[in-house]
């Protein structure tokens, strides 16, 4: 089958239009709002469409109400009919010249309008995809929560009717106990309590002694002769508080210690010594280890009181920074313990 060169040359232009659109498509992705713009063109274009069908088809419907000159006219006279017939011919011979809009048979036009139909359902079908994926994504993880927030309420309610039974099984075991059976039962209770805290506390003093011998000691030590704040230096060694701090804070130069000739003895009386009085600091690390101690104890057997400080030290500045304790308002010499149940300003 032959080709014409008009044929080819409007195939050539359509595949060119199609080629930009492409580009067009491809430089500004389809979108959410893209499509539904799309669409609405779609809609208003179908409408149009629609309404032109219809008004047509009322022309055609006036048309055929029209008789007096058509062929269907049931005149008798025959040059009338001749007339008419002649009026068709030529009508059906203009048609049969004038050119078809429509592709001939076996034209590739079909083809190409089918292929860009579904290059262009393929597109959408990919951003729905890519649009669909991340609702899934988001679904899954909103799934997620939902399905912990399950479990926790399920596990709450079992809790709870667990906790319901066992005050039953309490109120119903009292109700059949006499009273002096009740408060044995109490007393029993109130003294485990005690036990347990009285472990607890223990532990936690044990906790508490030694991260201040081992850890806060040193830096309280350092402060107080005038190194850094406690925190900003946190690992300080015995020999550093034995050489001290300059006036700018930064500690000084070691010296090497001459060795006398009667060390070894001089060491072994200084060992003695420590184990004849251990309450004795042997240095500054210690000594500041048992005034955080003593100054512990005094807060904790005052209470609520306020306790009489002998000097202002590391320790003492430090309990307040911590809000562990706070000074008196009228008196920075005085100092007790945070009552936790309160604020500071009650």
């Amino acid at each position: 089958m032959e080709v014409s060169e008009e044929i080819v040359q409007k195939i050539q232009k359509f595949a060119q239009n199609r080629q930009a659109a492409e580009k067009e498509s491809a430089s500004e992705p389809l979108r959410a709002t893209n499509l539904h713009a799309y669409t609405h063109r779609l809609d208003e274009t179908l409408r149009e469409l629609q309404e032109q069908v219809r008004r047509q088809e009322d022309d055609l419907k006036k048309l055929r109400e029209i008789r007096s000159h058509g062929l269907l006219d049931n005149s008798n006279d025959l040059w009338v009919r001749v007339a008419q017939a002649r009026r068709a011919k030529r009508a059906y011979d203009s048609l049969l010249q004038a050119e078809d809009d429509l592709p001939p048979t076996g034209s590739i036009l079909p083809s190409l309008i089918a292929v860009e139909d579904t290059s262009q359902l393929i597109r959408e079908s990919k951003v729905s995809v890519v649009v669909t994926a991340e609702k899934l994504s988001t679904d899954r993880e909103r799934l997620r929560v939902e399905e912990a927030n399950l479990r926790d309420s399920r596990a709450i309610a079992n809790g709870l009717r667990e906790r319901i039974q066992r005050i039953r099984d309490t109120n119903a075991r009292k109700q059949k106990q006499t009273p002096s059976q009740v408060a044995q039962e109490v007393v029993k209770d109130q003294k485990k309590k005690n036990k347990e805290m009285d472990r607890a506390s223990a532990d936690l003093k044990v906790s508490l002694d030694g991260f201040i011998d081992e850890t806060l000691a040193p830096m309280l030590a350092a402060e107080d002769l005038g190194g850094p704040t406690v925190g900003d230096a946190l690992e300080v060694l015995d020999a550093t508080l034995k050489a001290g701090y300059t006036a700018h804070g930064k500690p000084k130069k070691q010296k090497l210690p001459a060795e006398p000739e009667d060390g070894g003895q001089q060491r072994i009386d200084q060992f003695l010594q420590r184990n004849d009085d251990s309450s004795n600091p042997t240095n500054k690390r210690e000594a500041a280890a048992t005034e955080v101690h003593k100054l512990l104890d005094a807060l904790l057997e005052a209470g609520n009181s306020y306790v009489d400080l002998e000097r202002d030290s590391a320790a003492s500045r430090f309990l307040v920074r911590a809000k562990v304790a706070q000074f008196h308002p009228r008196d920075a010499r005085r100092l007790r313990l945070v009552d936790f149940g309160r604020s500071l300003g009650d």
